[in-house]
């Protein structure tokens, strides 16, 4: 299903509250017997409001690293400082739940993890594939799931294979799970008695497929929904190379000592799925192939 950018302002979260709403209990039509002084009960928002550390929920807002150069992920509209993707849109949703308002500052993508744990950010959010390596570090709220996807110039001019890419050129996004993942290949092919792969490292992945396109490197890699949102941007120039493979969750990044706000904030994805807002939001931006059924602090991964 093609994706598509939505309208440039915010996603329409008006429906939240009303759908998280329980109804009111002790509403006594005030004749014998009814008890004037029984509190109402909260909403199912106020509740789960109440889960996030005070310091946080008095401030009202979270600041959140991005790399805003991973579309439709997560990347700046076209004024500069807007940031649009279906990751801020669906993270957005999940804060709103806690009635928490978004702050994302966009950063370099092998910044963000050092940022959270130093506290220069409260979140992160750009992509992030959980894996155990990252877990050392931080919390890490589970989302969404994706896996990787090579691709080509139209035709595979150099034909490459992704199970045998020895001594060809690889563009990748430095500091990414696809980083890790062509340089092991590369060390195999090593191993092998074949030529290494060539791979050229770049800031984000928009400059890794142009250098693809120019013919300076012969394919990438990059997570399922960005490699096909390149494949759509640019008309018949690129291909798809074999299926994507190792699916794994996304995830926000959280302090390894926040557990309170990373506990909150799977409680609010689950509540936005069970809402019915997390399938509108995959559905606007036709990546429904990516929702997983539950969110979880820490999920168990498989390297």
């Amino acid at each position: 299903m093609a994706l598509r950018k939505p309208h440039s302002g915010p996603f329409a979260l008006g429906a939240l509250a009303a759908a998280g709403i329980l109804a009111l209990t002790a509403c006594g039509n005030g004749g014998e017997g009814a008890d004037d002084s029984a509190a109402p009960e909260v909403s199912a928002d106020e509740e789960l409001a109440a889960l996030v550390p005070d310091e946080i929920r008095e401030a009202g807002s979270v600041s959140i690293g991005v790399e805003a150069e991973y579309p439709p992920g997560e990347y700046l509209d076209e004024d500069g400082e807007t940031v649009l993707g279906f990751n801020v849109d669906l993270v957005t949703a999940a804060l709103s739940k806690l009635d928490l308002e978004a702050e994302w500052v966009p950063a370099n993508f092998d910044a963000i993890i050092i940022g959270v744990d130093s506290g220069q950010y409260t979140l992160g959010a750009s992509s992030f594939t959980i894996n155990e390596e990252r877990m050392e570090t931080v919390n890490m709220v589970s989302y969404f799931s994706s896996g990787t996807q090579w691709f080509s110039l139209a035709g595979n001019p150099e034909d490459i294979d992704p199970d045998n890419a020895c001594g060809q050129r690889i563009a990748v996004q430095t500091g990414t799970t696809h980083d890790a993942d062509a340089e092991a290949r590369s060390e195999a092919c090593v191993e092998a008695g074949e030529d290494a792969i060539t791979i050229e490292k770049f800031p984000n992945q928009q400059l890794a497929t142009t250098s693809v396109i120019s013919g300076v490197n012969d394919a990438s890699l990059a997570d399922l929904p960005t490699s096909l949102f390149a494949l759509q941007e640019t008309g018949d120039q690129l291909e798809f190379i074999g299926e994507q493979y190792d699916a794994a969750p996304y995830g926000v990044v959280v302090n390894q000592e926040d557990t309170e706000l990373a506990d909150a904030l799977a409680a609010a994805f689950n509540a936005i799925m069970e809402d019915g807002t997390y399938d509108t939001v995959l559905e606007e931006w036709g990546i429904e192939t990516g929702a997983i059924d539950t969110s979880e602090v820490n999920p168990s991964v498989e390297e």
